[in-house]
């Protein structure tokens, strides 16, 4: 029944952002051949060093439990072996097996480490979402959410080792050693550089479409932040689909020129970019596994020493 519910609501919102994008269509495609080339490179160049940060913050959080690993180790741990990659707004439980035959990571410590991830992901994206919400409303809001940046500290104690070890142990996902304030705090930084890169993608298609970049760049990375953890509350729906556009269209419509059409046309460049550079990273991944397991096959060989020949039998009389 839960699988059928979340089939459903998972057609549901797709089906919802489809009606809307047809019945706007002429508008929207008017604002998508607006969007230039460059601005199209540009923004998917911020999506993968978005990945990339994702990367060093997962290191940092791994080694904080104990398991140290070069970045391409990492990397293929983190994102190996998934061929939609890493997209922000949903848990994913597979890991490759080859890094962790090679560098001895547990697969508990692995899921512990990426609960964290994603503990300090959303610290990280709520700070900067509030820090944005006065720019985000306008001028129509009410005047107490307005006051919502002073909720940063309360966001801010929730990204401590102490906070995020009892979140870990209420989620049953306890880590097995004790974590650091100069690990943690190193995550925390690399996912700002996330939150920023993503920021930056949004500004420079938003920018394509007559958006003033300075003004929307606070604007931008906030209003993806609070799309990516909607999403990535909604478990049922997988990588936020549906979700995300809807926060960031209702989100970025006061921001653009173009109104909700130019927003809806940034949303759905977005999550096509955002695909494309998962599965660029998919695919790199995949064959630095390949390599890594072929390296690792070829050092074991080497290390076995060769068959003993078998006895010699004596000759029959």
């Amino acid at each position: 029944m839960l699988r059928v519910a979340r089939v459903a609501l998972i057609l549901g919102m797709l089906a919802a952002l489809g009606l809307v994008l047809a019945g706007r269509w002429d508008e929207v495609y008017g604002q998508l051949v607006l969007v230039s080339a460059p601005a199209l490179a540009g923004a998917f160049a911020y999506a993968l060093l978005a990945l990339a940060a994702v990367v060093l913050a997962w290191r940092a959080l791994l080694a904080d439990l104990g398991s140290p690993l070069p970045v391409g180790a990492a990397g293929r741990e983190l994102f190996g072996g998934r061929l939609a990659g890493y997209r922000p707004g949903r848990r994913r439980p597979g890991t490759p097996a080859e890094p962790r035959r090679e560098h001895g990571v547990p697969r508990g410590r692995a899921a512990a480490a990426r609960l964290l991830l994603h503990l300090v992901a959303v610290g990280v994206g709520v700070v900067l979402a509030l820090a944005a919400l006065p720019s985000l409303l306008g001028g129509g809001a009410p005047g107490w959410l307005r006051w919502a940046p002073a909720m940063i500290p309360v966001a801010l104690a929730g990204l401590t080792p102490q906070a995020l070890t009892a979140m870990s142990r209420l989620l049953r996902r306890p880590p097995d050693g004790r974590l650091s304030w100069t690990r943690v705090g190193t995550a925390a930084l690399a996912l700002l550089g996330t939150w920023l890169a993503y920021g930056l993608h949004v500004t420079l298609l938003g920018w394509s479409l007559g958006a003033d970049p300075a003004g929307l760049l606070l604007p931008a990375t906030g209003a993806f932040a609070a799309a990516w953890c909607t999403g990535f509350l909604l478990p049922a729906v997988p990588a936020g689909a549906g979700v995300r556009e809807v926060v960031l269209v209702l989100a970025l419509a006061g921001q653009l020129p173009g109104g909700p059409a130019a927003a809806l046309a940034v949303a759905v460049l977005s999550r096509l970019l955002l695909t494309v550079a998962a599965a660029v990273l998919a695919g790199t991944v995949l064959a630095g596994t390949v390599l890594a397991g072929t390296a690792l096959a070829g050092r074991r060989t080497a290390a076995d020493p060769a068959p003993a020949a078998p006895p010699a039998q004596p000759a029959p009389r």
